[in-house]
């Protein structure tokens, strides 16, 4: 017979080695365990709810864009992304800013400068006027000619493609866009920038291409 089955018979029982021993003796260690394993399941809980996105689209406009109309966009994109992750499901993560002459806008010119310098956000969305201000060869925030990924630049500026006119986009809200590619690849050559450039680019000749 264990030692803790003498010590229950000893202690008047089950209930009673319980509550006046064990408890008495170990409810504190009881009750932070109870509580770490707690923490520790709502933390594993959460990140699996967490949606963990394959690549980022900036959409940067001096008008108001709903992400929740941007169906029409996601239905044209997913289909040429493929699971960077590998968690077995396609997911796009659409930054919608709208950066106007406003405080909010102001704060959102700082987040696009955020964008702009992490090398898992490609594709850039931009109206007509917050491309003149970010494409500007002056601030070369913007260097590579879209011609080399086989898209039409813009007469005006060899770093962007109009997309004015194009369908998916009306069916979202969006007018007057044209579309940029940052490429982190010359200055990183992480498995990253180049996923996200060949992402990007894939989703720019399906915009493209859907009209």
């Amino acid at each position: 017979m264990s030692k803790l089955t003498n010590s229950i018979r000893e202690n008047g029982g089950f209930r009673h080695w319980f509550v006046n021993v064990f408890w008495y003796h170990y409810k504190w260690p009881v009750l932070a365990c109870f509580v770490l394993l707690g923490i520790i399941a709502f933390i594993t809980v959460d990140s699996l709810r967490q949606v963990r996105y394959d690549t980022t689209v900036v959409i940067a406009t001096d008008y108001s864009v709903k992400e929740e109309e941007l169906a029409a966009l996601d239905a044209v994109l997913k289909p040429v992304v493929p699971d960077l992750d590998g968690n077995g499901r396609v997911n796009i993560c659409y930054a919608v800013l709208y950066v106007g002459n406003t405080e909010l806008g102001r704060q959102n010119q700082e987040r696009m400068y955020l964008y702009m310098t992490q090398e898992d956000v490609g594709l850039y969305l931009m109206s007509r006027e917050i491309s003149d201000a970010y494409t500007d060869p002056e601030l070369e925030f913007f260097t590579d000619e879209v011609g080399q990924y086989d898209l039409e630049p813009d007469p005006e500026n060899p770093v962007r493609t109009s997309l004015t006119g194009n369908q998916t986009l009306a069916r979202c809200g969006m007018e007057n866009i044209y579309l940029s590619i940052m490429d982190f690849t010359t200055v990183s050559g992480s498995s990253t920038a180049e996923e996200t450039l060949d992402a990007a680019v894939a989703m720019a000749h399906a915009l493209v291409d859907a009209g």
